[in-house]
């Protein structure tokens, strides 16, 4: 349904961005750096239009898109659009779980569900060396090691067995991701 690759990569930068407005300029920075303003305004004109194709196909060119706005020179997700996020329900989950604190069931529960949802690091395959994903990348990653050393911490104070192995699998899974990771 991609008809472009850049359509896609727009749309990475403004989900990666979401809940921000993105100048039209800074946008022409992370996705085509090394074209002309020109260039980049036709290039991103191009993408948006594709963007807006795959996330509406049915819009008639004369609405406005639904899921993205424009604000002047800004561009950004419409707020209150019905969008989940793998990565915002992640870092939520594990703001729950922190809030509660404790080793409560409750709270092991909602760092295994947070945990669960990290797949890998975030665009690390799209995206690999662009800033823009980069910060939210080690910003998901910090959380991802944060809630394993939680989870494991919590799990190894419970003293039994079962809590015991789980504890040990968490904490191979922290040093897969960071092999300094001291506590670990």
């Amino acid at each position: 349904e991609w008809l472009r690759k850049k359509a896609r990569q727009l749309f990475q930068v403004l989900i990666t961005l979401r809940g921000r407005m993105v100048e039209r300029e800074a946008i022409f920075e992370m996705l085509w750096r090394d074209q002309s303003p020109a260039a980049a305004m036709r290039d991103f004109k191009v993408a948006l239009n594709a963007l807006n194709k795959v996330l509406e196909p049915e819009r008639r060119p004369d609405d406005l898109p639904a899921f993205i706005l424009r604000e002047e020179s800004t561009y950004g997700l419409s707020p209150g659009i019905d969008i989940w996020v793998d990565a915002e329900e992640f870092a939520h989950l594990i703001a729950r779980a922190d809030a509660i604190q404790g080793s409560a069931d409750s709270t092991f529960d909602l760092y295994r569900r947070a945990l669960a949802l990290y797949a890998d690091d975030y665009l690390r395959m799209d995206a690999p060396y662009e800033d823009w994903a980069i910060a939210e990348r080690e910003r998901l990653q910090t959380l991802y090691l944060h809630a394993a050393d939680r989870l494991a911490t919590g799990l190894l104070e419970r003293g039994d067995s079962a809590s015991r192995d789980e504890s040990e699998t968490w904490c191979k899974q922290i040093l897969t991701r960071d092999r300094c990771w001291e506590h670990a």
